[in-house]
């Protein structure tokens, strides 16, 4: 007799071990993560090889409005991928199932981003012409994290400027008219693969697990 009322306390606490390791994995919130909205201004070059180089693309048939708003798009493309893996790779890491919509929480991304280009020289080198600035990233960012009832669990903002992201470039202009070598699309992408590394330290700590499951509870 003891055996058994032993054997059915041991499958008492069991099956409750059970019971509350199925709640609390229920407990954890799923989320949605809504496409980021960003807004974006570039330059347009008005120096060295850069400006022959915009007019000789210009002689094609494209207007230079055209062709900022061609790489602007080709920056928000590049801006909206390095987000969403690093915030896949994070949400992963803390085990937070991810969903398409209608998750318990969801997370909106706002983007306000000025690309500022400082030119810092322009030299003769022989057979070309060398310039050389950096370009610097400014403006705004702001995440809203929301339950599905529509009310907001935490914001944040974050003033880019006080990031101090810069990347250096240059330009190669052949003197013979040869092809122009520039390095500025490259180091405003470096300088945008920064920007979400630098925002991703800023805000993950309200992002883990714990935190999400809080907010949810606490809705």
């Amino acid at each position: 007799m003891r055996r058994t009322t032993r054997g059915l306390a041991l499958a008492g606490l069991l099956t409750f071990s059970f019971a509350s390791a199925v709640q609390a994995e229920e407990q954890k919130p799923n989320l949605s993560i809504f496409p980021p909205e960003i807004t974006m201004d570039i330059p347009v070059p008005v120096q060295g090889g850069d400006l022959a180089l915009l007019l000789a693309q210009a002689s094609q048939g494209n207007s230079l409005s055209q062709l900022k708003e061609a790489a602007i798009l080709r920056y928000k493309q590049h801006l909206e991928r390095e987000l969403a893996q690093q915030l896949q790779e994070f949400f992963t890491d803390e085990e937070i199932l991810l969903v398409d919509r209608q998750g318990l929480l969801s997370l909106r991304n706002t983007l306000d981003i000025t690309v500022i280009k400082h030119f810092s020289s322009l030299q003769s080198k022989g057979d070309h012409e060398l310039e050389k600035g950096t370009v610097e990233l400014s403006g705004d960012y702001r995440y809203r994290l929301e339950h599905i009832s529509g009310s907001a669990m935490r914001e944040q903002q974050v003033n880019i400027s006080k990031l101090k992201i810069r990347e250096k470039y240059q330009v190669v202009t052949p003197n013979d008219g040869g092809e122009i070598e520039n390095t500025t699309d490259r180091a405003i992408e470096r300088a945008l693969s920064e920007l979400v590394e630098e925002l991703m330290e800023r805000i993950e700590d309200d992002l883990e697990a714990d935190e999400l499951e809080s907010f949810a509870r606490s809705a």
